[in-house]
């Protein structure tokens, strides 16, 4: 998403749905990049705990005009308990006729989509699925991530010896590839030396992970974790 001061760029709900807590956070933290500026987070983000929080803090926060920016941020993290109390019907009434100066952001580990809320979010929102990406799917993720936000090229091969380095953590593999991106300075490519020289050092595969491999008959990645060890 990107980085908007507009008042027609930014919808007044967003919901990330997802049980994978890093993803979530991290598509998040991407969200509210996208909607305030980090000075402007002082005087227009409410960071909610959702178990101090009263719904009438909520909407009182929503309905409170912004000072010195185009919107305030309520954002209400691990939301499913809070929803799904008495406050439910509070929120449905809100998103007939969401603030049209204030964004509410929520997090949740699941959105059923047959709820009435699901389906008003759809008139006046956007749901944002957060489930991390499949195993084969990272490669790519890795390669579109140093694109987009560093405007770095990587080969799928060397995306793929990143993920044989560091295993299946997203968001650990786009923290290499923010520091790569700093290792390669105005280069437009990373390679598999720059990832050998910062990754291959400073990572050492415990001999456990390449007994789990072997005893999970993931056989061709134990073999490649224990080259990875010797090297």
């Amino acid at each position: 998403m990107a980085e908007t001061n507009s008042k027609q760029d930014f919808k007044p709900i967003y919901v990330i749905a997802g049980k994978d807590a890093a993803t979530v956070d991290m598509q998040c933290d991407k969200l509210i990049d996208s909607l305030l500026s980090h000075q402007d987070r002082s005087m227009a983000l409410f960071n909610a705990d959702p178990d101090t929080v009263t719904i009438s803090q909520i909407f009182d926060e929503l309905r409170t005009l912004p000072f010195l920016t185009d919107k305030r941020v309520v954002l209400l993290k691990n939301a499913d308990d809070f929803i799904t109390a008495d406050n439910r019907s509070y929120f449905e009434n809100y998103f007939k006729n969401p603030c049209k100066s204030s964004v509410l952001v929520m997090t949740v580990s699941s959105w059923r989509s047959n709820t009435k809320l699901a389906k008003q979010l759809t008139d006046v929102g956007e749901l944002i699925n957060a489930e991390p990406p499949k195993p084969w799917q990272l490669p790519a993720e890795i390669v579109k991530y140093a694109k987009q936000t560093h405007k770095k090229n990587i080969s799928t091969q060397s995306a793929q010896l990143l993920l044989e380095l560091l295993g299946e953590n997203l968001p650990i593999l786009q923290n290499e590839i923010d520091k790569l991106a700093l290792l390669v300075g105005e280069n437009n490519s990373i390679t598999s030396e720059n990832i050998e020289s910062l990754t291959g050092r400073n990572r050492v595969f415990n001999v456990f992970g390449v007994i789990d491999s072997a005893l999970t008959g993931q056989t061709d990645k134990a073999i490649s974790r224990l080259r990875n060890m010797f090297a």
